[in-house]
């Protein structure tokens, strides 16, 4: 079990690396098809997968073992296929792949979707917060008498007004969705 954790993880690296092929020539060498399956598995790819790897691996004449590898996927598939995982996967801003069971697809999509619910918030802060800068740094100039490219004194003061009332509503937008995301956090977390 130990040689197979340690395959693994030198393999995913070299497999992080590879770049557009989806197999170095080293890999295809070595032939450990179980574990190429076992990471495609975990990274949550379908079957097809191994059309790729066989394309990869026929510039070095090799043949991909679609059992080993298959053996390996259903292996990775487990750990794809939890809450947990498909929960997580949202928090990062991605969907859950069409490879789960049909028995589970329906509490992996709801946990993903949890997941894609909050990293939507969270993004919405960054982008309220950017806003904010931005206008806090123009209203702040405006105020200090800069007119930046305004045709006049005039344009400046409407400007610095406009300004004043984005600010109250970013802030006011911010606070809500900041609440959005405590609720989310003091929840019980089913999926860690």
């Amino acid at each position: 079990m130990l040689r197979f954790a340690l395959s693994v993880t030198a393999l995913s690296s070299i497999y992080l690396l590879s770049g557009c092929a989806t197999l170095s020539k080293e890999e295809c060498m070595v032939g450990d098809w179980q574990t190429i399956g076992y990471n495609d598995g975990v990274a949550g790819y379908h079957s097809e997968r191994l059309a790729s790897h066989a394309k990869a691996c026929a510039k070095a004449s090799i043949a991909p073992d679609y059992q080993a590898w298959e053996r390996g996927r259903q292996l990775g598939l487990k750990q794809y296929c939890t809450a947990s995982n498909a929960y997580n996967l949202g928090r990062r801003g991605r969907k859950l792949n069409n490879v789960c069971p049909i028995a589970v697809v329906n509490t992996l999509q709801k946990a993903n979707q949890r997941g894609l619910d909050y990293y939507s918030l969270e993004r919405q802060i960054e982008e309220d917060n950017r806003l904010l800068d931005e206008y806090q740094n123009e209203f702040d100039k405006l105020e200090n008498g800069e007119i930046l490219d305004f045709a006049n004194e005039k344009e400046a003061r409407a400007r610095l007004l406009h300004l004043s009332s984005e600010l109250r509503k970013v802030t006011h937008r911010i606070t809500n969705t900041q609440r959005q995301l405590n609720s989310f956090n003091q929840m019980r977390r089913p999926y860690d």
